[in-house]
């Protein structure tokens, strides 16, 4: 995993390591601490960011991988980075020799994560617990990116629950006042008809969707995926769906939706 691609370029980074006394004992304060820096192809950020924090992080974690922080740079549009820290060099080595090879990243989200990475930098380093620490609090302020990119999601896996359960509510609370629906049959409605047509009877299930892409760009994103569903007389079907989203006065809301169906 760490051979994918050729590393270019050099990471400067600066480090504030507190000072301790010898009474301290600094060989048994200090961690093992690997800063990832990635250098992504154009306009792929906010997807990689998605995959990161839906499939990505959450796994390195069930792998007991201590993520210490991650996210975009300040930078540059197009970085990422991710800190981890570790026992020692050698337990790195081990901890990230399982996980790169396991059957679970393998066949899970490696071949995506990897097409949006043009090249990437890695600098392992020793730090005390303190510098740690203030790593890990700075990593907890998500950026607005990062944060947009949670809420979208959620959004959007809300959005398709309450199609799913026929859930006016939900979209009474989600949806724009001026919202519009392109219909699979060509027909556009707009916020009213939609919840009419919301809250009559369904008959598909195991509604899911897939290949979720949130486009950010700024206060506006578009949201691309792939459905799933079983008809009622048991085929199996699908379609896509585009849905448009934007911020308003603080709050995300759906202003529009496009469908298509098999």
């Amino acid at each position: 995993m760490r051979k994918w691609l050729c590393l270019v370029s050099m990471l400067s980074i600066v480090v504030a390591v507190p000072a301790m006394s010898s009474a301290q004992g600094k060989e048994a304060a200090l961690r093992t601490v690997e800063i990832r820096s990635y250098n992504l192809k154009p306009g792929t950020r906010d997807r990689f960011q998605q995959l990161a924090i839906k499939e990505a992080l959450p796994m390195l974690r069930r792998w007991k991988v201590d993520v210490v922080a991650h996210g975009p740079s300040l930078h540059d549009k197009d970085s990422y980075f991710l800190i981890r820290a570790f026992t020692s060099v050698e337990q790195r080595q081990k901890d990230e020799d399982a996980f790169y090879g396991s059957e679970e990243w393998i066949k899970g989200p490696r071949d995506r994560v990897v097409a949006d990475i043009d090249s990437y930098t890695t600098i392992v380093v020793h730090l005390d617990e303190a510098t740690l620490q203030g790593l890990r609090k700075a990593g907890s302020k998500p950026t607005t990116s990062a944060s947009d990119l949670d809420v979208l999601t959620k959004l959007n896996d809300d959005y398709i629950q309450s199609v799913q359960h026929s859930n006016v509510k939900r979209f009474e609370e989600i949806l724009s006042d001026d919202f519009l629906c392109s219909n699979p049959d060509g027909t556009l409605i707009d916020r009213k008809a939609f919840l009419q047509q919301t809250a009559k009877p369904v008959t598909i299930r195991n509604l899911a969707a897939h290949d979720v892409n949130v486009r950010l760009m700024g206060d506006f994103a578009i949201i691309h995926a792939r459905t799933s569903y079983t008809t009622a007389d048991g085929a199996e079907s699908g379609g896509r769906y585009t849905d448009v989203w934007a911020r308003r006065n603080g709050t995300w809301v759906a202003v529009s939706a496009h469908v298509t169906r098999k």
